[in-house]
């Protein structure tokens, strides 16, 4: 019986000094001893002992809260904040009724939010992203565990997604070079489906680095909420595209076949295949030996552009591919040098061909001519030098058709460019 009486007033006494201690704590707080209150509640959570006392970690929390809202200069050598958060986390995992936090609305989670958001707002705008992305974390890890349980303060509570920080967060990582970190941010918020005109570029972004990380599951996801979203076809395809150096034709040629196949109505991106295959064809020092070869690659992916769509440029391009062939005949017929019939025969079969290319032509150039007229294309810098060159070839082929009124009329249209 005395055993069990000692140990009962042995229990009592270290109850009892416990909790002198923690009205120390509280004393030192009522008076304002924020560093004072530190000392003391950091000596009480250093025993083991104490650490399944709910209290103890409230008492951290307001204590280390504050300090943290009062270091203005950032001179503590410590996250005050995050340390504040770790423990009123722990109190409320001790006391699941949450009382001492209800009675004052969880102003404590409220402040470290607030702490974070407004330091992170502050880095951001100094352009000092890497600090800011940090900060925007843990803002928005406060506010999403605020928010997962209901919390709110002064009929103020956070929405389930809060847009604006999740991409405040998003950007900084992004800015910072911290690609793989941010992209979960971004992830988190094309997940959502957001229909605003600005997050468009979110699913394009998300589409590119996943396209980049050989990800093409994770790509195509995207690229196909992207255009579910913001439907333009146009744009969703030439992302797809992605990032292949103009230098290496060999591979955007490749990537173009595979995209034409896979989107054969797609009038920007035959016509895109089609450019790019003309200036393949028709840059060179020194004839490929594939030359005719790739002017008939050419010449099917021009027919396949106008037939989805008839416009200006794409005459254009299909009349100057026209226009390289009669250059080519040009010189074929300056190289029989010979008198003999069969030399003679040669000839006119090339002025032949030579007449029939010419009319072939025409007909494109004559269309580019008109579309180029109906669009006012001379207000435009690279429309109004296409412009330029078709009537300048129209000229030509109206002077070699000995019609002197068509080609005054052309001349005529030049002179008002």
């Amino acid at each position: 019986m005395r055993k069990l009486l000692l140990s009962v007033l042995l229990a009592t006494f270290i109850t009892s000094a416990f909790a002198q201690k923690l009205d120390d704590v509280q004393e030192k707080i009522s008076k304002g001893k924020y560093s004072e209150a530190k000392e003391k509640i950091d000596q009480i959570l250093a025993d083991p002992k104490n650490h399944t006392n709910a209290n103890a970690w409230y008492y951290k929390g307001k204590i280390y809260a504050e300090l943290a809202r009062q270091d203005s200069t950032g001179s503590l050598t410590y996250d005050a904040s995050k340390e504040a958060f770790e423990a009123f986390k722990k109190y409320q995992e001790l006391d699941t009724k949450n009382v001492m936090m209800t009675l004052d609305q969880n102003v404590g989670l409220f402040t470290l939010y607030d702490l974070y958001y407004n330091q992170g707002v502050k880095k951001y705008n100094a352009k000092d992203y890497a600090a800011a992305f940090d900060k925007m974390k843990n803002a928005l890890e406060i506010e999403d565990y605020i928010a997962k349980r209901g919390y709110s303060y002064n009929n103020f509570s956070f929405p389930k997604l809060d847009t604006q920080l999740v991409n405040l967060t998003a950007s900084a990582g992004y800015l910072a070079k911290k690609e793989d970190e941010s992209i979960p941010y971004f992830e988190r918020l094309a997940d959502a489906k957001l229909t605003a005109k600005e997050h468009r570029e979110i699913y394009a972004l998300l589409a590119e680095y996943h396209l980049k990380k050989n990800n093409q599951q994770k790509a195509d996801q995207y690229l196909n909420l992207g255009r579910q979203l913001f439907p333009d076809p146009d744009y969703w395809v030439a992302l797809e595209f992605g990032n292949i150096p103009a230098s290496d034709t060999a591979k955007r040629l490749a990537r173009y076949e595979q995209m034409v196949q896979k989107y054969p109505d797609n009038y920007s991106l035959a016509l895109d295949y089609a450019t790019e295959l003309f200036n393949y064809t028709y840059t060179y020092d020194k004839r490929p030996a594939d030359y005719t070869a790739r002017q008939e690659r050419v010449q099917a992916a021009l027919s396949k552009a106008l037939s989805l769509q008839n416009t200006a440029f794409a005459n254009y391009i299909m009349a100057q591919h026209i226009y390289n062939q009669i250059y080519d005949l040009d010189d074929a017929l300056r190289a029989v040098r010979g008198t003999a019939a069969a030399d003679q025969a040669k000839k006119k079969d090339i002025v032949a061909k030579t007449d029939k290319k010419y009319e072939e032509f025409y007909g494109y150039a004559k269309k580019a001519f008109d579309l180029y007229t109906a669009d006012n294309a001379h207000t435009r810098a690279q429309d109004k030098a296409n412009y330029r060159k078709i009537m300048n070839e129209l000229v030509d082929y109206h002077q070699r058709k000995k019609q002197p009124d068509q080609v005054a009329f052309y001349q005529g249209k030049i002179k008002t460019l």
